[in-house]
């Protein structure tokens, strides 16, 4: 082995280990990194971090359904994640998002306490930028702590704007749970967000024709939040399409609501932030800004998904499968060197439209973008470390 210069720190070079085709290794943080990982993501900006499986509610909708239902229980021991988000941050990542499963739980048989380090510790390993995302269910008695007051943003899971519209997807009694942990957040000063996956149901419309999901936006603006931030429902021919549940729209209805929801999101008509997914364009307004429109988390490294299996991944159309892009493994990231590997199969140099979305499914006149394509949306990586609106602007 030889000793090598790397972020600023000697370091050890070294062979890696099993299956990762003996590619060379860095300690970075407090890990041994594959050069192929580190290379990859040389533009990470932020960490979703699923740091327990476990969780007290059952929704119709989770994408994540498989892993928390599994009874195994799993967690990313606390010193595994703080030793993982080192060597995220010595990678560039300046936000993290703690979730699950419910990430309230974490550590629940010692009192939260170890929740309350991480996001302590966090803070100190230099983290710009903690998020919570919870269903609210069992948050009341972390509210008051000093070191969850730590935290940047606290996420709310709420997918209606009343008992009717919400608990039939996340379980009876959820909405009034959840509502009671918003107002007290609010009202100790936290930044509170909410997360709304968008049903059918949002998608149609009141005697005024006036779509739900408008409704909703009305809703969350009495309420004193920050921002609403919706997440869509569309299959895309993988396997979590199977345990889901039929809520989605057809992406024609998407489209037409898209339009006119947004153009009064330009016009200032809400006074809440609004991250609205724009989902599809036709090919020909593709092909007018590919290098806009094609943005995508897979090509440009800028996060990484970290499961308490070990698996760490990219795209969330992926989760509870067997790709990934590497694992987690006695202080060592091991690159995926199999096809299982998610980054082999698209096109790196290219922009294209969804590649996860579009591999199995077709759309007829349209393409689909990556579900986390929000125009003009009001988060930190999009617009102050990425700033894409404003650098494809001008560009062209």
């Amino acid at each position: 082995r030889l000793s090598v210069l790397f972020y600023g720190c000697l370091c050890e070079t070294a062979t890696a280990p099993n299956n990762s085709s003996f590619s060379q290794m860095n300690m970075i943080g407090e890990y041994l990194v594959d050069i192929r990982f580190s290379e990859h993501f040389k533009q990470l900006k932020q960490v979703f971090m699923y740091i327990t499986d476990r969780c007290n509610i059952a929704c119709e909708q989770c994408i994540y359904k498989p892993s928390i239902n599994h009874f195994i229980n799993e967690e990313i021991p606390l010193d595994d994640a703080l030793s993982l988000l080192r060597t995220f941050r010595k990678l560039g990542a300046s936000k993290v998002t703690f979730l699950g499963g419910e990430p309230t739980l974490y550590g629940h048989c010692e009192q939260s306490q170890p929740l309350l380090n991480l996001i302590e510790q966090t803070r100190q390993i230099g983290y710009e930028y903690i998020r919570i995302d919870s269903n609210g269910q069992a948050m009341t008695q972390l509210l008051p702590e000093p070191k969850f007051q730590q935290l940047n943003e606290i996420a709310f899971s709420l997918d209606g704007f009343s008992v009717e519209t919400n608990d039939f997807l996340r379980g009876n009694g959820t909405f009034e749970k959840a509502i009671n942990s918003i107002k007290q957040a609010i009202n100790l000063g936290y930044k509170v967000t909410i997360t709304c996956c968008v049903h059918k149901l949002l998608l149609t419309r009141d005697s005024k024709n006036i779509y739900l999901i408008e409704k909703m936006i009305r809703f969350v603006e009495n309420l004193g939040v920050s921002q609403i931030n919706f997440h869509d429902l569309f299959k895309a021919g993988v396997p979590m399409d199977t345990w889901t549940g039929d809520f989605a729209t057809s992406p024609e209805e998407w489209v037409v609501m898209y339009d006119e929801l947004s153009n009064k999101i330009l016009d200032n008509n809400f006074d809440v932030d609004i991250r609205l997914p724009q989902c599809f364009v036709t090919k020909d307004v593709f092909e007018e800004k590919p290098e806009y429109f094609g943005y995508c988390p897979v090509k440009l490294g800028e996060r990484v998904m970290v499961h308490p299996n070990g698996v760490i991944r990219i795209c969330s159309n992926l989760i509870c499968t067997g790709f990934g892009t590497a694992r987690y493994e006695k202080r060592s990231i091991l690159w995926d060197s199999t096809h299982n590997n998610e980054v082999a199969g698209h096109s790196l140099n290219q922009n294209t439209p969804c590649t996860n979305r579009s591999r199995h499914r077709k759309y007829g006149k349209l393409v689909p973008l990556c579900f986390s394509f929000k125009p003009n949306q009001n988060e930190h990586v999009w617009k102050t470390k990425l700033n894409w609106d404003n650098n494809m602007e001008s560009d062209a």
